[in-house]
């Protein structure tokens, strides 16, 4: 019993982590077998070719980073969809454990914190396995660091702590490259406290540890690639393919005509912006300037990205750090929040702490609403309805058509990765799904695919029932026969006679 009351509070957490995930992640929950997701069934597959032998990027493209896709594969390898739901559930523990390490460094209440993390979190997640929510322990580890440097107004950096950004920005920069905002808007704040001090030796110490440990995490993955012949396909899909993708996209000229939405994404970090703001002005503290320009830096550049909400997952870490900021201390949880909502209502002398608090108190609540509304999604397609398992059953039926012995040459064009995963399937090509949107001025994904179509041959080409392409109608015409259709997929394979030829 002693024992028990000792770990209660590890219990809670763990407890409480593995509920709210079961109930809101989605596509990986084991309560949702056939509720799927474009990105994440693309990660499964990434991750399935992987045990399978395959080389990411060579074998199985995609544009995510090669250290989220081995992330992936860890959990499918123990369990399949069942076993990255697990990885999932350990991530959430460390984001909660950062949290709590944040908490404590402020002298904040901790309950309040992680209130504020649960509540967004699991409304901008859209149902997990996503690079965003990889990554969000290691953007958390970071900050925390950088935060205990800059309050402790030490004008010398520990080039040990350096080299650990060093490590953390290669693992996030092989997930997602823009994850790594928030961490290196902090960097470049430390750089500059480092020159104001005139620590220049102190400064060129930490920018080699920092070097060292990136190159940690770099050189293997680069080597790795190398030897297999992938280097440019793997930097292609980790970087440049995602640059020339983001250059020419933002929402800023579209977010009059749908202001609610965006204010529901911006107002955390608005809410972060205010607070950072009040404090500085308060305090002049170099952790908090440098917390502003963080939170400055990393909404700026989700206005100049696609409005995806998993995107805004990387302003949650600056927006709890904001909030344990407004949040000190108490006895309690329930005392923090009374006070916070009450007392300072109450405070007519300070306008400032009033409006702060009851602008967080609706941005919490209303995300909680948000959050409850997203987690009815699966729940309504699973058991209400039953969409998600007529998703299934019409590839499962679809998948008859092919003999067992052929699946291992099957490939779709321009659909999304559920049906590899409603199928049960790896594709037999590198260009696996989506292949006129991974087409660039680079690579012409569409028109190696088309050539692919002609030259190779694959037994088996699915497609979207009603696909006006024009040449890939061409090429199924002349070289494949169609063998089943529905109202979402046609199967057709390759004849015979072409296949003698």
């Amino acid at each position: 019993m002693n024992a028990l009351n000792k770990y209660r509070p590890q219990l809670f957490w763990l407890l409480t982590c593995v509920f709210l995930m079961l109930i809101c992640a989605g596509f990986t929950s084991p309560l949702y077998p056939h509720y799927t997701g474009r990105d994440s069934s693309t990660f499964l597959v990434l991750a399935r070719g992987i045990l399978d032998g395959r080389i990411p990027y060579l074998d199985l493209f995609d544009h995510k980073g090669p250290a989220f896709y081995w992330l992936e594969a860890i959990g499918y390898f123990f369990g399949g969809r069942t076993g990255v739901f697990f990885l999932e559930c350990i991530i959430l523990l460390c984001d909660i454990y950062f949290i709590k390490r944040i908490s404590s460094l402020l002298c904040a209440e901790f309950a309040i914190a992680a209130l504020a993390f649960f509540s967004t979190f699991f409304f901008l997640f859209q149902h997990g396995n996503l690079t965003e929510e990889f990554c969000m322990p290691l953007i958390l580890a970071g900050l925390f660091f950088e935060l205990k440097f800059l309050l402790s107004e030490e004008k010398k950096h520990d080039p040990r702590i350096a080299y650990l950004y060093g490590m953390l920005l290669g693992l996030i920069a092989f997930m997602r490259l823009n994850n790594a905002v928030s961490i290196c808007a902090m960097l470049l704040c430390i750089i500059a406290v480092l020159m104001h001090e005139r620590q220049w030796m102190n400064l060129l110490a930490n920018l080699l540890s920092g070097i060292l440990g990136l190159a940690t995490v770099a050189v293997p993955v680069c080597l790795y690639f190398y030897r297999h012949g992938a280097l440019y396909d793997m930097l292609y899909g980790t970087f440049l393919l995602n640059l020339l993708y983001a250059k020419n996209v933002t929402h800023l000229p579209i977010l009059s005509s749908d202001f609610f939405y965006y204010l529901i994404l911006f107002v955390p970090g608005l809410y972060a912006v205010a607070m950072f703001w009040k404090k500085w002005r308060a305090e002049r503290s170099r952790a908090f300037v440098s917390l502003l320009f963080s939170t400055v830096l990393t909404y700026g550049m989700l206005a100049y990205t696609n409005a995806y909400m998993h995107y805004f997952m990387l302003g949650i870490p600056v927006f709890v750090i904001a909030v344990a900021v407004q949040s000190p201390k108490a006895s309690s949880g329930t005392l923090a929040i009374i006070r916070m909502i009450v007392c300072r209502r109450r405070d007519a002398q300070d306008r400032e702490k009033n409006a702060l608090s009851i602008l967080l108190v609706c941005i919490i609540a209303g995300h909680v609403l948000l959050s409850a509304y997203s987690a009815c999604a699966p729940i309504y397609k699973t058991y209400l309805t039953d969409i998600a398992y007529d998703e299934y059953r019409k590839v499962h039926v679809g998948m008859e058509t092919i003999p067992e012995n052929e699946r291992g040459e099957v490939i779709a064009f321009n659909t999304v990765s559920d049906f590899y995963y409603h199928a049960d399937v790896l594709p037999c090509y590198r260009y696996f799904t989506l292949q006129k949107w991974l087409s660039t001025e680079k690579v012409n994904v569409y028109q190696e695919f088309m050539l692919y179509l002609i030259k190779e041959r694959p037994l088996w080409v699915v497609t979207r029932t009603g696909d006006n392409d024009n040449i890939l109608n061409e090429i199924l015409t002349l070289l494949y026969s169609c063998r089943y259709s529905d109202d979402k997929y046609s199967y057709y394979r390759c004849a015979d006679s072409v296949i003698t030829s």
